[in-house]
């Protein structure tokens, strides 16, 4: 928690960045924090408004891989509770890790398993429906709004002064799913029924974009 402090300055002062929905974060145990991805900064600005303040307790998030490969970057998302996990293929090791940490932790995860380069969402994932049926942790759906304006291609970062938002919905009751067969079509109908409450959020606070 010691790197709240700078995190706190760059996210809230410099950037007027807020967030609506916090009281549906629960109070005691561990959740999953589903979230649209569309700029690696959502990796640092949602354990902002999240994260437990003052607490031994992790904030736990899987990156791609590639990006520990990267020092500085590795650095950063290493000491904010990132570990690694392998896109393109099921990387079960990853995914039964995050199945143990959710019971106790806060866990964000991106369930389109990589960024949106348009802003649109994208289909879940199957492999995020496989966790959540297993560990049936509660489930936030949540929704970053302008981190994608933190990188431009082919245009400057705007580092400062960008107001970035993030919105907690309320949980999720999946308890219908658990009832069926462990199979890949539940899985994936775990993962649609997540996508859709993100889908939900982003169409109420559209107009909140700048």
């Amino acid at each position: 928690f010691l790197a709240f402090p700078l995190i706190d300055i760059f996210f809230k002062v410099l950037n007027r960045s807020s967030a609506i929905g916090v009281e549906n974060l629960p109070k005691e145990g561990g959740a999953l924090i589903a979230c649209n991805h569309i700029s690696w900064v959502d990796t640092l600005i949602v354990p902002v408004f999240s994260a437990k303040r003052m607490s031994i307790e992790p904030f736990l998030a899987p990156g791609k891989e590639e990006l520990f490969r990267i020092p500085i970057v590795r650095t950063i998302i290493s000491v904010w509770g990132s570990f690694p996990v392998r896109r393109g293929k099921r990387d079960f090791d990853s995914m039964r890790r995050i199945s143990y940490y959710t019971a106790n932790y806060r866990v964000m995860i991106f369930p389109e398993g990589t960024r949106s380069k348009t802003g649109e969402l994208l289909k879940g994932r199957a492999g995020v429906g496989w966790i959540i049926y297993h560990a049936r942790p509660v489930v936030i759906p949540t929704l970053v709004i302008n981190t994608e304006r933190y990188f431009r291609l082919g245009g400057p970062r705007p580092w400062f002064f960008v107001p970035y938002k993030v919105v907690f919905g309320k949980p999720l009751d999946l308890s219908r799913f658990y009832a069926l067969d462990d199979s890949k079509e539940t899985s994936q109908a775990i993962a649609d029924e997540i996508m859709s409450a993100i889908a939900a959020l982003k169409e109420e606070h559209k107009g909140e974009y700048i």
